[in-house]
């Protein structure tokens, strides 16, 4: 039975490290959700500029690792 708490409460060290990354994530999916209910073109523009906050992001976290 210890062990299998034990398993739970990784699981939930690990959810909590990464629960600002999911949030982030998720905000960047709705706003371009969003975009995409203005106008397909907004939702394109919506999409790259996703993407560059995510690259932009992605290569910050991935200095800091280094």
């Amino acid at each position: 039975m210890g062990r299998v708490v034990c398993l739970i409460t990784n699981i939930f060290k690990f959810i909590w490290k990464c629960f600002d990354v999911i949030c982030f994530l998720a905000a960047i999916a709705f706003a371009v959700w969003g975009f995409f209910l203005l106008s397909f073109t907004a939702g394109v523009f919506g999409v790259a500029a996703g993407l560059i906050v995510l690259g932009f992001l992605t290569e910050q976290v991935a200095a800091k690792l280094s």
